[in-house]
């Protein structure tokens, strides 16, 4: 018996179709939006907790101070002064190296092809450190190993063409705040050996640490202070290993010397000795054979 679907019901079921079709819709859409809505908070959870911008930020406002290893100070105005042009010349270096991969824009003297760095840069460098506020009078001055001239005409240092400038490259490891300030505490990454002779590039162990201390000024952060971080280097001295022996001390060398050179004197003696007492046994010996021949032959004399 054949069973035939009125018009009013193959609408119904066709309505029914669609509002299932449309419920699972609506289903995927909820948990993909779910899902979204989940990695997006998860995304800003983690970037509430991640510093590491802040830290490379950071390590570029430093790497000029980093390079020439400051004493710690109270103020900018206590800061060497000597210590304060070479990072503020060199950190701008190595901010434009870091920010536009390197000097093309820039003018090089005619006659010596000297890097002109304009003064203008220099102050940029050092507003966001230092702070808007301060003022750096330009000048020529002495280096260790070089001179950086400074053209009035010009209003641009000279820079020496010259490989790796400075002692330490700098790494953010912590940011914290105390006391209303900024600790930014900045591990010494050495950038050569100890004897100053082969650069260390491969190295990534700081060997010190120190905190910058930065206040907040018009809502930014400046630098105001350096000095001793509760971050302690680890120790590089090397332990004995166990079964090495310890060097004898040159005493303890001399008399070993004479107590070999005694034993041996002594053993010397003793073999001599044992020689002489040898001989002196076989003298000994010798006689009693003699005689007992001598009295055999006496024996033998009168039954011939």
């Amino acid at each position: 018996m054949k069973h035939y679907i009125t018009p009013e019901e193959h609408a119904r079921m066709q309505r029914r179709r669609g509002r299932q079709a449309l419920g699972f819709l609506v289903a995927i859409l909820v948990i993909v939006g779910f899902v979204t809505v989940l990695r997006a908070g998860v995304g800003a959870v983690a970037n509430l907790f991640d510093d590491t911008a802040q830290k490379q930020e950071y390590e570029d406002k430093l790497e000029g101070l980093v390079l020439f290893d400051p004493m710690p100070f109270d103020g900018i105005e206590n800061i060497d002064d000597l210590t304060l042009r070479e990072a503020a010349v060199w950190g701008c270096i190595y901010n434009i190296q870091e920010t536009q991969g390197g000097f093309d824009n820039y003018n090089t003297d005619p006659d010596t092809e000297q890097l002109l760095l304009p003064s203008l840069d220099v102050d940029a460098y050092l507003a966001k450190l230092l702070g808007p506020g301060f003022k750096l009078t330009h000048r020529s001055f002495e280096m260790e190993d070089m001179t950086i001239e400074f053209d009035d005409a010009t209003q641009c240092y000279k820079i020496p063409v010259t490989g790796t400038v400075g002692y330490y490259r700098a790494v953010v490891t912590k940011l914290f705040k105390r006391s209303g300030k900024l600790h930014v505490t900045v591990g010494y990454i050495p950038t050569t050996s100890t004897d100053d002779s082969i650069i260390n590039v491969s190295s990534d162990t700081p060997t010190k640490y120190m905190d910058y201390l930065f206040e907040r000024q018009s809502g930014s952060w400046y630098l105001t202070g350096l000095t001793e971080s509760e971050t302690k280097a680890e120790s590089t001295e090397s332990t004995p290993a166990a079964n090495v022996p310890e060097p004898m001390a040159e005493s303890d060398v001399q008399d070993a010397i004479l107590a070999a050179a005694g034993s041996d004197s002594a053993s010397a003696e003793a073999d001599s000795t044992a020689a002489d007492e040898g001989v002196d046994t076989q003298a000994e010996e010798q006689p009693a054979d003699s005689t007992e021949a001598q009295a055999d032959e006496s024996t033998a004399s009168p039954a011939a």
